[in-house]
C-alpha cells in the first residue's frame, strides 16, 4: 500500500512521504477501512496534488464540490469508457442492427436513467462535502467552499462531472472510431449516415460529427448535471449534530 505514495508529486513526497506512508502503515495494520477505498483515496488526493502543484488552479480546485464534481466525472467516463469499447469494438451490433430497434433504445433509456441517478449521487456527496468543509472550519473560518449552500455546491459538483463526462466521453468516441474504423464503420447507422452525408473519407466523417456533437454534449449535461446535482443536495441532507 505505501507503494501509492509514489503516484504523489516529488516535492510532496519530500515534505509529507514519512508521515504518510506510516499512516498507510497503521491503517494497513489495524484493519480499520478496505483495502480498495484506502487505496482510491490515495489515488484521488495523488491527482488532486499533481492538479494543485502543476497547473496552478489552487482557488478552483479549493472548492469541494469542484473537486468532486472532477474526480466523480473521470470515474464515471471510465466506466462508460469500457462499455463503449465493449460495445462498439469487443461485441458490435451487427451490420443490419440500429440503435432505433426496441432492446437497443431500452438499454440506452437504462442508461441514461442509471447516469441521472448517479448525477444526483454526485450532487448530494458535493453538497455534503462542502457541507462537512464548513462545520469542521477552524474558529468558524470556512473557505470558498464552505460558504457555499449546499444546493449551489450540489448543482456546481453535478454540473462539473456533467461537463468532465461529456468531454472525455466525446474523446472516447474519437478515439475508438479512428482506432477501430474498420469495426465501427460496419455499424447500420453509421453507414447510412456516411452514404447520405456527401462526404469521402468515413474517417474524417465520423470525427467532426463527434467533436461537433461533444460541444452540444458538454453543453447539455452540464445544465442536466446542475439540475440533478441541485436536486441531489436538496433531497439528501446530512444531519448536523445538534449544538450543546
Amino acid at each position: 500500500m505505501t507503494a501509492l505514495v509514489r503516484l504523489y508529486p516529488r516535492r510532496w513526497r519530500q515534505r509529507y512521504g514519512a508521515e504518510f506512508e506510516q499512516l498507510l502503515a497503521d491503517l494497513t495494520d489495524s484493519g480499520g477501512r478496505a483495502g480498495w477505498r484506502v487505496a482510491l483515496d490515495v489515488a484521488r488526493g495523488a491527482l488532486d496534488a499533481h492538479i494543485h502543484g502543476r497547473y496552478g488552479m489552487r482557488r478552483l480546485f479549493a472548492v469541494p464540490a469542484v473537486r468532486r464534481g472532477i474526480f466523480d466525472g473521470v470515474i464515471l467516463s471510465a466506466l462508460i469508457a469500457v462499455d463503449v469499447v465493449l460495445t462498439n469494438v469487443v461485441f458490435p451490433a451487427g451490420p443490419d442492427e440500429s440503435d432505433s430497434d426496441p432492446e437497443y433504445v431500452w438499454q440506452n433509456l437504462a442508461t441514461y436513467a442509471v447516469l441521472a441517478l448517479l448525477l444526483v449521487a454526485i450532487g448530494a456527496r458535493a453538497g455534503r462535502a462542502t457541507s462537512a468543509r464548513g462545520a469542521t472550519s477552524a474558529r468558524g473560518a470556512t473557505s470558498a467552499g464552505g460558504r457555499m449552500p449546499r444546493p449551489a455546491a450540489g448543482a456546481l459538483g453535478g454540473g462539473v462531472a456533467g461537463v468532465v463526462i461529456a468531454v472525455l466521453v466525446t474523446l472516447t468516441y474519437v478515439v475508438v472510431n479512428n482506432a477501430f474504423l474498420s469495426i465501427v464503420s460496419r455499424q447500420h447507422d453509421e453507414r447510412m449516415a456516411f452514404a447520405a452525408s456527401g462526404w469521402t473519407s468515413m474517417r474524417e466523417y465520423l470525427t467532426v460529427q463527434q467533436l461537433l456533437g461533444g460541444v452540444f454534449l458538454v453543453v447539455a449535461l452540464g445544465l442536466v448535471g446542475g439540475v440533478l446535482g441541485l436536486l441531489g443536495a436538496a433531497v439528501f441532507r446530512r444531519r448536523q449534530p445538534q449544538p450543546a
